[in-house]
């Protein structure tokens, strides 16, 4: 198959170049309106936050070990990002649209973390890998692009140079 050069750069069933603003969000839209087989069981709102924070907090370390010079946890880094990224998608999905809810969710559970031991907050860990895991074999093409894509944005802001 060739691939013409005006279509080159385009997102498959979206139509739109990925340079033009926005364009994220616009697929992400169309993606989550597509029917997709969902990950079961599933979670509350709260459980989901847990899962980012803790997230957030594993992420933050990798992004800090990439920066200082150790690319061999870049995987591992972009394994993290595209997982949390799957359970924000998931949240989206299951109706939470409200992001000032959603942000006020997620600053409950850092604050709920941080009396929590090491022990505890691997526990968590361990379980929200596997969750999103699920939710990403459950994921349709599309949405499996724009899970990446928001990952991949948001991986390279975390490897800015201050």
């Amino acid at each position: 198959m060739r691939i013409h050069r005006q279509s080159a750069g385009r997102v498959p069933g979206c139509g739109l170049r990925l340079r033009y603003p926005g364009v994220l969000a616009l697929c992400l839209m169309a993606a989550l309106s597509w029917p997709s087989a969902r990950a079961a069981p599933q979670a509350t709102d709260d459980d989901t936050a847990d899962c980012i924070a803790v997230m957030e907090v594993t992420a933050g370390e990798l992004a800090r070990q990439v920066k200082a010079g150790d690319k061999e946890r870049e995987p591992a880094l972009r394994a993290e990002m595209v997982r949390a990224a799957a359970l924000v998608g998931s949240v989206y999905f299951d109706g939470m649209h409200d992001e000032r809810t959603a942000k006020a969710r997620l600053n409950e559970a850092r604050e709920r973390q941080k009396t929590w031991d090491d022990e505890r907050r691997s526990r968590v860990h361990g379980a929200c890998v596997l969750r999103a895991d699920a939710e990403l074999a459950a994921a349709s093409g599309a949405e499996r692009l724009v899970i990446e894509k928001v990952a991949e944005v948001r991986m390279r802001r975390m490897l800015r140079k201050p």
